[in-house]
C-alpha cells in the first residue's frame, strides 16, 4: 500500500504530466531562477513553481497544478504560505524533468495543449455546476441572522452612545414643551343639552 508522501507525489506528477510541454519546461527554469514558495502564488519573497512558469512564458489554464503542489508540500486549505523545502524543489525538479524525457515520444506539445483544454474545460463546467445548481439558493437563514447581529449592534450602540444627543443636537421641542396643558375650553350650551333629560 501507497504512503501519504507516494500519493502525493503521484498526484504532483498526474497534475505535472498534463501541462503543456512549454509550460513544463519554463516551470524547469523558473523553479531554479526564483526562490520557490508553497501556500500562495506569491508572497513577495517568492513565488509558486506555476508563477514561476508564467514569469518565463509557459502561461496555461490547467488548474490542477497548484492544489497538487500544495498537497505535496502539506500545506493545501491550512492557510499557511510558506517557502518550498529544497527537498521539496528537488522532487518538483525530477518529476518534471522525468516528464519531459518519458512523454516526448507519444506526448508531444499538441497533445499536451490539447489534454490541458480540455482538463480546463471540464474544471470550469465543474465551478459552473457547483455555483448553478437546479436549487434556488436559499439565503433566508443568511439573511436573519445578519438582521439579527445588526439589531444586536444598534442596541449596543444606542446602550453606549444613550439619547442625550438626540434631544442636544436634532430635536426642536415647542417652547411649552413638558407644561401641563391648558384645559379645553366647554361650550355651554352643549353642556346644558347634554344634562337635560331627552324628551318623549
Amino acid at each position: 500500500m501507497s504512503s501519504p508522501r507516494e500519493l502525493a507525489v503521484a498526484e504532483l506528477r498526474r497534475s505535472i504530466d498534463v501541462l503543456p510541454e512549454r509550460t513544463r519546461r519554463a516551470m524547469l527554469s523558473g523553479v531554479t531562477s526564483n526562490t520557490v514558495i508553497t501556500g500562495a502564488f506569491s508572497d513577495g519573497s517568492g513565488v509558486c513553481p506555476m508563477l514561476a512558469a508564467h514569469r518565463e512564458g509557459g502561461r496555461t489554464s490547467v488548474v490542477s497544478f497548484p492544489e497538487a503542489w500544495d498537497r505535496f508540500c502539506g500545506v493545501h486549505g491550512r492557510g499557511i504560505t510558506r517557502p518550498a523545502t529544497q527537498e521539496e524543489v528537488t522532487v518538483l525538479r525530477a518529476q518534471i524533468e522525468d516528464s519531459l524525457g518519458a512523454g516526448a515520444p507519444e506526448l508531444d506539445t499538441l497533445l499536451s495543449d490539447a489534454i490541458s483544454e480540455h482538463l480546463a474545460m471540464v474544471e470550469a463546467r465543474r465551478h459552473r455546476t457547483r455555483r448553478a445548481s437546479d436549487a434556488p439558493l436559499d439565503l433566508a437563514d443568511a439573511i436573519d441572522e445578519h438582521r439579527e447581529t445588526a439589531r444586536q449592534r444598534r442596541s449596543r450602540e444606542a446602550t453606549e452612545v444613550g439619547l442625550d444627543w438626540l434631544f442636544e443636537e436634532t430635536l426642536v421641542l415647542p417652547d411649552d414643551f413638558g407644561r401641563e396643558p391648558a384645559p379645553e375650553p366647554v361650550d355651554e350650551q352643549l353642556a346644558d343639552s347634554e344634562q337635560r333629560p331627552a324628551l318623549r
